[in-house]
């Protein structure tokens, strides 16, 4: 009886020590359709119970996120990362002993789009050529100009410009040999989208 009465004393006097982040999930900037994969080291006394939270919401239980822990290791992992997985998550792990918190934030980049195309022109001789579109964004994205498969190029006779999501090509003074089929090409990390427009010059499409 003694025995178990020491047993006792001694199983109180046990510290319980807090939760805490031995190394916290880096800021990530993922692709759509690319994987993401947050992962922490906690250490504290067990039993540890950890909770994922995205924008002060906990995480539910569905297939497109997947939780896995590995004895102080613990991952929340997205295979396939969507515009709306974009935001702040929050770790929360806890014991008896109290709470700690850890966030990292997780920006979503998708392939650029063109909320206005270009359309189509005819024009005569010596006349100014503007086409004109714009895009959904314009931070990391870069702006290729061809035209029947060759690339145009910024010159004094063709004038290119990217500003404010506005995406142009002007021609002072039109000739015969600027008829064809332009294609303006807007790529960044996560994929490329195209429009495209026929330019005629006195009724000649080519």
């Amino acid at each position: 009886m003694l025995g178990l009465f020491l047993l006792l004393f001694l199983a109180s006097l046990q510290e319980t020590f807090l939760p805490a982040f031995i190394r916290k999930p880096e800021s990530q900037v993922v692709c759509v359709g690319k994987k993401s994969t947050m992962q922490c080291v906690v250490t504290g006394s067990a039993p540890l119970n950890i909770v994922w939270h995205k924008d002060d919401q906990v995480i539910p239980d569905v297939p497109h996120y997947h939780t896995s822990s590995e004895k102080n290791k613990h991952t929340l992992e997205i295979p396939n990362v969507e515009l709306s997985d974009q935001g702040v998550y929050l770790c929360r792990v806890s014991n008896s002993a109290g709470i700690a918190m850890c966030s990292t934030e997780l920006s979503v980049i998708a392939t650029p789009s063109f909320v206005t195309p270009l359309g189509s022109v005819a024009a005569v001789v010596g006349a100014p050529l503007h086409l004109e579109a714009q895009v959904d964004k314009d931070t990391g994205v870069t702006i290729i100009w061809t035209r029947d498969g060759r690339k145009v190029h910024q010159s004094p006779d063709c004038k290119l410009s990217f500003e404010r999501k506005r995406v142009t090509l002007d021609i002072p003074k039109i000739t015969l040999k600027d008829c064809g089929q332009y294609v303006c090409k807007a790529t960044n990390n996560a994929g490329s989208t195209t429009c495209s427009a026929s330019v005629r010059v006195q009724g000649k499409t080519i």
